[in-house]
């Protein structure tokens, strides 16, 4: 005999076990999974577009003499400034030997002052020895004075810098017109010539890259 309110469909082994709850469609909805609803994504939050800032164009920025000496380092001058530096020592002694070769025939040149004379001033000797004396001495000393210069100049502007190529050329310059248009003579003459083509090297194309840029005034 059954129960009443028993259900009589037997189990998969032909034994009943109690009453299944059934939905509308008549399936089973006790061991049904319970599917959760998936949250809807958050929408992405509106990124404002930045405006594109172009950074300013800054001008170069030359640098200073000291920056540029010191980028150059120890690095050897060009051949043709080497040159140059050599040329210029070159034609301070041939000046310097001019001056002494003058001063040691000082007799000759009394000779031929008291000849140009011809007594027209009545110098005597004495008078015209002691002026030769001394304008030897002061031509000696106008080309120490000149040689230094030139020399060290053309040192300085072997080591880079530009203002001491600048300084050796208006030295040069000033060698030249004292060789050639006040105190005229041979070794004056040949030096101001072996100084001007010193000078020249010194502004060779090679000779450029060598010195740092112009500075700018301010």
């Amino acid at each position: 005999m059954t129960k009443p309110g028993s259900s009589d469909r037997p189990d998969d082994d032909g034994v009943t076990d109690g009453v299944t709850d059934r939905d509308d469609a008549g399936q089973d909805v006790t061991e049904r999974d319970e599917v959760t609803p998936e949250p809807e994504p958050e929408p992405a939050p509106e990124v404002r577009s930045k405006p594109v800032v172009r950074p300013e164009r800054q001008r170069p920025v030359m640098p200073t003499a000291r920056e540029a000496a010191a980028e150059i380092g120890d690095r050897p001058p060009p051949a043709v400034i080497r040159w140059g530096f050599y040329l210029i020592v070159a034609a301070v002694l041939i000046s310097l030997f001019g001056a002494i070769y003058l001063m040691l025939n000082k007799e000759t040149l009394v000779s031929n002052a008291l000849e140009f004379d011809n007594g027209d001033r009545d110098l005597t000797r004495e008078e015209v020895e002691s002026s030769v004396t001394n304008g030897l001495w002061v031509f000696l000393v106008i080309n120490v004075v000149f040689g230094v210069f030139q020399a060290l100049f053309a040192y300085k502007a072997m080591e880079g810098q530009r203002r001491a190529r600048m300084l050796v050329t208006i030295v040069t310059v000033m060698v030249v017109l004292f060789h050639f248009m006040l105190v005229p003579t041979l070794f004056g003459q040949l030096a101001g010539m072996i100084s001007a083509i010193a000078a020249a090297l010194l502004y060779m194309p090679a000779s450029r890259t060598f010195y740092p840029p112009r500075q700018p005034l301010r």
